[in-house]
């Protein structure tokens, strides 16, 4: 036994250790008051808020650095916020600038920074839908348990064989008991069995392979694991308190009190107030009793022995779901994880020091020369201690190798609630600094290698293309199964496609098989078990969010016998989504995909609604036209989805020029033709070439002629067909005229022109007449001379004509259907 009493300054602020054994050591700091008052105080950063505010300023920011930097890796958030919460640790810092981090503000940023992670699980357990897991398969199932049991059994080995007789000297006290620390191997083992859900989807997303068979496997089995981990932790924290009945019995106590007593009344209070405030949906009351009641819950299970997440948690799994709780999501879910969270991950690094690792706990008994081998050994064994469990059950499952691998390499995917329980066993002193450190770097590199790992030898870019026939709508032929690829990008969108569905006559020679998907921006924020859910999919129309675009579409279908629908969500960046989109038409050999028309005007007579991301719209459907190989209708709906639209009858008009854009555009018409409450007229222009020859040479040679300063004679020569574009041009046109001859709800109308403002007058002439117009993209030789068409054209999703379409006043509340025709596969040979 030894004693000794040491007194010094820390960051300008005097302190006193004492001890009396060498495994206990006291900090008091000497409280000091400034005699000048406020406005002179010597050191301004002596001020717990001043320090608070300069930690978390450092924390957000370089967190947002990393996640910069170490995007082009594939690197989920997670890393960036550990290296985020290290930039500010006092063992970094506090050597350079020890007057910015005093040690006497430790306790404060402690505080806040767990009162953010109390309302984070909140957060968690408000997003938790156990229907993934309820409905998972046996495959998923039994990957989870495999990866779980093995990774814990294997973490315990290395945390008891390892670490502890590396930097533990004895394991038993001077009473012969045992030390907390010994209890560390099993937290080191629950560490190694979770699979962070949200982290991983991200990655998915990054990689494109959200929608993969791996992707949705990976994504159940994370979900499984994720809960199981949290019942060994508290199983873990019964062990360290030595099972002890009262806490137990008392934390189980209030679980059942929340599900049974709780929940029920929580449902019955939201929906008298929802009934209450329906008008203007303000929940702010109600907001913040929740809010109250959260740090409430907490502060009940940290009193029952257990931690305080548990209460926050449950809490946040009993909140009602639908309207109020998607407004609270919104409110609190952009604040907690981007401003409060960055300071748990400040004492995660506040905890962290990599020069005590390669050392032992004692400096005269230091292993330096071995170490740094044995940390290195103790990151492989535990990532291939996940991987190999993993492949093993995904070769017993009939997976493939290739996928088997990819799968285990995907669960080492590690999150906050790996190092909640690191931490939580720090709390506890079953880990001491080095074990601790070492876990933290190790967990770190496991999830670090994975995005990188997988782009290398399972990229999604490297997958065959499916080869199939029938990418376009003339390919597929009138009396066949037409596939359709429709994508909303919010509930507006909703209601003009289901009506552009039910206007494309699905009948049980023709049905429709339709593959709806709600296009959502990946965010820092975006909820991931929105992408879980995907993974295992159920037709539940009566959930509780019934305005989801989901919803509608499967509403829409279970009404409609000859319509199979199949709806999805993709989550993903604008920048990269029209590859998902592409990816699933392959998949599913889809004939055409139906895109909303990006927003542009500010009201929805004589425009159409706004967005505040017309600039990502726009980019996403030009990608989507360039890229796409089967057909792409863009939809710019300016009524079709009026509440009144299934009750009348409705007159639509294609205007055909020629060329495969024009052709596709009519055989899509054609199928619309057959609707019993449809009227269709098909106005057929018939370019004069010879006029059309001379107004383009002209052109060609600069005449100034008025009537010529926009370059249509340019347009009109590009549109007169020729050869054998005019002969299918003419032969389409002829079948059309033989649907039509014994169909009075069919027209076909024959108009000779000259000059681009004949066909402007024509159309004009026809305000209030038809609902929507169908026309091509293109038109016959267009293509070459885009330079003169995109002159002065904004949007080159819609094409010469759409453009001017959609940009005339005469017919402001008609809706328009753009079509540009797949491409054969002889294009691709």
């Amino acid at each position: 036994m030894s004693y000794f009493k040491l007194t010094g300054s820390v960051g300008g602020e005097d302190f006193v250790i004492s001890s009396n054994t060498k495994d206990l050591i006291v900090v008091c700091f000497n409280k000091t008051i400034s005699p000048t008052g406020l406005w002179r105080a010597h050191n301004p950063f002596m001020s717990a808020l001043s320090v608070l505010v300069i930690r978390l300023s450092i924390a957000v920011f370089s967190t947002r650095i990393f996640m910069v930097a170490l995007k082009p890796l594939h690197q989920p958030r997670i890393i960036a916020e550990i290296l985020g919460g290290m930039s500010t640790s006092t063992s970094n810092w506090g050597r350079v600038v020890p007057a910015v981090f005093p040690y006497s503000t430790l306790k404060i940023i402690e505080t806040i920074g767990n009162l953010a992670l109390v309302y984070h699980m909140f957060l968690v357990g408000l997003e938790l839908d156990l229907k993934p897991v309820l409905r998972a398969g046996k495959k998923a199932l039994s990957i989870a348990l495999a990866g779980i049991v093995f990774s814990v059994l294997v973490g315990w080995a290395l945390g008891r064989y390892v670490l502890l007789k590396d930097f533990v000297e004895e394991t038993k006290g001077k009473d012969g008991q045992k030390l907390p620390t010994v209890n560390g191997p099993w937290f080191w083992g629950v560490a190694l069995a979770t699979t962070n859900f949200p982290d991983l989807a991200r990655i998915l997303t990054d990689l494109k392979l959200l929608y993969s068979a791996v992707g949705g496997l990976a994504l159940s089995a994370s979900v499984i694991s994720d809960l199981c981990s949290w019942f060994l932790l508290l199983l873990v924290m019964a062990i360290v308190n030595n099972f002890q009945t009262i806490s137990v019995g008392l934390t189980l106590l209030f679980i059942g009190l929340c599900i049974f007593v709780v929940h029920p009344l929580l449902s019955r209070i939201v929906n008298r107030i929802r009934d209450r405030v329906q008008e203007d949906g303000d929940y702010g009351q109600l907001e913040c009793f929740v809010l109250a009641g959260v740090i409430l819950c907490g502060c009940i299970t940290d009193a029952c022995g257990s931690h305080s997440i548990v209460g926050s948690f449950m809490f946040g799994a009993i909140m009602p779901r639908g309207e109020f709780s998607n407004n609270l999501k919104k409110k609190v879910g952009s604040f907690v994880p981007g401003i409060l969270l960055p300071l748990y991950f400040c004492i995660n690094g506040s905890r962290l020091n990599y020069v005590d690792i390669l050392s032992s706990v004692y400096p005269s008994e230091k292993k330096t020369g071995t170490d740094i081998y044995r940390v290195g050994g103790v990151v492989i064994l535990a990532f291939a201690a996940k991987t190999l469990s993993t492949l093993i059950a995904g070769l017993v499952n009939k997976m493939s190798f290739r996928d088997s691998l990819a799968l285990g390499v995907l669960m080492n995917t590690k999150g906050l609630l790996t190092l909640i329980i690191l931490n939580t066993g720090r709390e506890v002193k079953a880990l001491n600094k080095q074990t601790f450190g070492v876990m933290v770097l190790a967990i770190w590199v496991m999830t670090f290698v994975v995005g990188p790992l997988l782009a290398i030898f399972y990229k999604s870019s490297a997958r065959p293309f499916v080869q199939y026939k029938e990418r376009n709508v003339v390919s597929v032929g009138s009396n066949s199964e037409l596939r359709i690829l429709a994508c909303a990008h919010n509930s507006r969108n909703v209601p003009g496609i289901i009506n552009l569905l039910e206007a494309s006559n699905p009948t049980n020679k023709s049905p429709l098989h339709v593959l709806a998907v709600h296009l959502v921006e990946l965010t820092g924020h975006t909820s991931a078990m929105l992408v879980v859910h995907d993974a295992c999919k159920t037709n539940d129309v009566h959930s509780p969010d019934n305005s989801s675009p989901s919803n509608a579409f499967e509403a829409y279908a279970q009404q409609r016998e000859c319509v199979t629908m199949q709806t999805l969500t993709a989550v993903s960046q604008y920048s990269t989504m029209h590859q998902d989109i592409c990816n699933l038409a392959e998949e599913n050999r889809v004939a055409i995909i139906i895109i909303p028309f990006h927003d542009k005007s500010t009201t929805l007579v004589g425009g159409v609604a706004p967005d505040a991301n017309n600039s990502h719209l726009k980019s996403l459907n030009n990608n989507l036209i360039a890229n796409a190989r089967c057909s792409v209708g863009v939809f710019v709906d300016r009524g079709l989805g009026a509440s009144n639209y299934s009750y009348r009858r409705c007159c639509y008009s294609m205007l055909f020029f020629g060329g495969v854009d024009d052709r596709e555009a009519l055989a899509y018409a054609g199928r619309m033709a057959g609707h019993p409450r449809t009227s269709l007229t098909v106005i057929s222009f018939n370019i004069m070439s010879k006029n059309a020859a001379n107004l383009y040479s002209e052109d060609d040679h600069g005449d100034d002629d008025d009537d010529d300063e926009d370059g249509t004679g340019g347009i009109l020569k590009a549109m007169a067909s020729t050869g054998r574009e005019k002969k299918l041009d003419e032969l389409y046109l002829d079948e059309f005229r033989l649907m039509s001859m014994n169909d009075a709800s069919i027209k076909l109308l024959e108009k000779s022109v000259t000059r681009w403002e004949q066909i402007l007058s024509l159309i004009s002439s026809m305000e209030g007449e038809y609902d929507m117009y169908i026309v091509g993209r293109r038109h016959g030789k267009i293509s070459e001379v885009t330079t003169t068409l995109l002159d002065g054209i904004d949007s080159n999703d819609l094409g010469f004509l759409g453009d001017a379409l959609v940009s005339s006043n005469f017919i402001a509340s008609t809706s328009v259907l753009v079509v540009q025709q797949g491409r054969l596969l002889d294009y691709y040979s």
